[in-house]
Parts: C-alpha cells; structure tokens; sequence
C-alpha cells in the first residue's frame, strides 16, 4: 500500500472502525489542492473559520465531510 493512500481511508479495514484524520492530515490535504481556506469551505459548503478550526483540532470532521474531503486529494 502507498503512503499517501493510508490517509485516504476512513474505515479500518480489519475492525471497521472509523479513522479520523489529523487537523495536519486535513491542512496537508487541502494545500496538496492548492486550495485556500475560503476556497475549500466554499466547495464543501462549510465556513472558511469551520476550516480553520477542523485544521487547528478544535473540531472534529464528520464522517461525511472526511468524503467530501478525500475528492481534492490529489492522486
């Protein structure tokens, strides 16, 4: 398996339990876009500021956001 595809998953693939991405992980994700904050709570259709907490680990993503997430990953 690649490096970069074990941040992709949200499943463990043994357990079924669900794997959150760290606030670096996300921040990593989006930069990898070349997308801005704004820019990228303007596609998933959540603030800039709900970015920048989700980055900063104030917050946790839900399992769904994850997948809106995982789209602007670059391959």
């Amino acid at each position: 398996m690649k490096p970069h595809h074990a941040m992709m998953l949200t499943r463990c693939p043994y357990c079924g339990a669900r794997i959150i991405p760290t606030p670096k992980e996300l921040k990593r994700w989006r930069l990898a876009a070349h997308l801005s904050q704004r820019k990228i709570g303007a596609i998933l259709k959540i603030s800039a500021s709900h970015v920048a907490y989700l980055e900063n680990g104030k917050r946790s993503p839900s399992g769904s956001l994850i997948e809106r997430y995982r789209k602007f990953i670059p391959s």
